[in-house]
């Protein structure tokens, strides 16, 4: 397996998943095991959905000025682990890459890209000239947009309940160098989680390409 995917790569079409999971899990125990996991929250989510199809639309926000629709794209994974986390929680606020931008804000104390002199300028030119409000980052408080709050126990915050062991995150080693990780089923045999889609029709369209020929660094022969 790795002799065919080198690296820990997880882009769609050129790498394995299992491989990028287990770094994912190396770095997480790595954190686990040092001495900040008391004041860590990591945020684990991806800029894609790794090729799958999703039958839920996704939301146009605005359109460019090449009137191609700027969408929050298909729903993707976002995991929060932290000693404040909720435990066995999901939480449904709406959120998208600006969520994570919004939580740094509200931790660090600082001014939304949003609200930035130079990003206003831009939206207000933005508007002007293509009539479209929202072509720019959605991290101003007052966005629709999430900032991940949702997933932290009040309780553990506050010190009402202890917060979580590093032990709750870390995962076993053999766990991370035995493929397939944790069997084939690992939601239901091993998290013992159903998926909310599970069952639902998924209607792919034909002309749907899961795993896209993108090679970072490669340039085809000539013909």
């Amino acid at each position: 397996m790795q002799a065919d995917f080198q690296g820990d790569d997880d882009h769609p079409g050129y790498s394995d998943s299992q491989l990028s999971e287990a770094l994912v899990a190396r770095e997480i125990n790595a954190i686990a095991g040092s001495p900040y996991w008391d004041q860590c929250a990591i945020i684990i989510t991806y800029d894609e959905s790794e090729g799958y199809y999703d039958h839920a639309p996704p939301q146009i926000i605005a359109y460019d000025p090449n009137a191609l629709a700027l969408s929050r794209g298909p729903r993707i994974p976002l995991l929060v682990i932290s000693p404040y986390a909720r435990a066995h929680a999901i939480s449904h606020e709406l959120g998208d890459h600006n969520s994570v931008i919004k939580f740094i804000n509200l931790v660090c104390g600082l001014t939304p890209l949003q609200d930035l002199p130079d990003e206003k300028a831009a939206q207000e030119l933005g508007e002007k000239l293509y009539h479209q409000a929202n072509l720019g980052p959605e991290d101003d408080p007052s966005t629709p947009v999430g900032n991940l709050t949702s997933a932290f126990s009040i309780g553990r915050l506050t010190g009402a309940i202890p917060p979580l062991p590093a032990s709750y995150a870390e995962v076993p080693a053999t766990d991370i160098t035995s493929l397939p990780h944790w069997g084939t089923s690992p939601l239901t045999t091993h998290l013992h989680i159903t998926p909310t889609d599970y069952g639902k029709p998924n209607n792919i369209p034909s002309d749907f390409d899961p795993r896209p020929s993108s090679q970072p660094g490669f340039t085809p022969p000539s013909p």
